[in-house]
């Protein structure tokens, strides 16, 4: 059997957040990995995404990762997921293969948004420790497994939801702190970002019965400082 090692890193999340972010994955995962960020210089607003990425993949080996799971303080999977996630996992082995989730951003503890673009996020979030692995060269949007090409890239019918979006002030604030990391990483500032706070032609659907997350939604998760991933 596979030891799946979850992995995430903390910044300026509360540590309520990661105590709920552990007791979403703990029935199921064999054992978590972080990667301590807290003390990192405010001046340094974003940091490498590469190399935390890297970072993040060395922690889950030293925690014995033969599969690992990439996860942030703010996101939960459905309360299913163990069931299809380790199947997969168990099935592959160590098999050159990336498994893709279904990313719901939540709008309300309860609905996720669906309209255009929003309904369409899928998230590559679990891969094998594998050798012909490398890190990120990207200081920003890097992605959060070590391996783009030669994999095959498998979509599971499980949704992981995103918590950061509910409370209307982090709209403003998600879209500001991506701004400052492409002005750090590359000079610019990308208007595209708009689209985290705007509401036009919004629609949003309920979390299907038998597709919930545990523990809830129950208190606001406010960016304190705006400067989180």
């Amino acid at each position: 059997m596979s030891r799946l090692i979850a992995v995430y890193g903390q910044r300026h999340e509360p540590d309520w957040l990661v105590e709920d972010l552990r007791a979403n994955l703990a029935p199921w995962v064999d054992g978590f990995a972080m990667v301590d960020d807290r003390a990192r210089p405010a001046s340094d607003a974003w940091g490498h995404e590469g190399a935390f990425r890297w970072r993040q993949r060395q922690a889950a080996i030293d925690a014995g990762a033969d599969w690992v799971l990439v996860v942030d303080p703010d996101e939960r999977l459905e309360d299913r997921a163990g069931e299809t996630i380790r199947a997969e996992i168990d099935r592959r082995g160590n098999d050159p293969v990336l498994l893709r989730l279904t990313l719901r951003e939540l709008f309300t503890p309860t609905q996720f948004r669906v309209d255009g673009v929003w309904g369409r996020y899928r998230r590559t979030r679990l891969y094998p420790v594998r050798d012909d692995q490398a890190p990120s060269p990207k200081p920003i949007h890097a992605p959060p497994v070590p391996v783009t090409h030669g994999y095959a890239v498998v979509d599971l019918d499980v949704n992981l939801y995103h918590l950061k979006m509910v409370e209307p002030r982090n709209r403003y604030a998600r879209a500001a702190a991506y701004n400052r990391a492409e002005m750090q990483a590359y000079r610019r500032v990308n208007t595209r970002w708009r689209r985290m706070y705007g509401v036009a032609g919004m629609r949003l659907e309920p979390i299907p019965v038998g597709r919930e997350f545990t523990p809830g939604y129950t208190r606001p998760y406010l960016i304190d400082p705006p400067r989180t991933r």
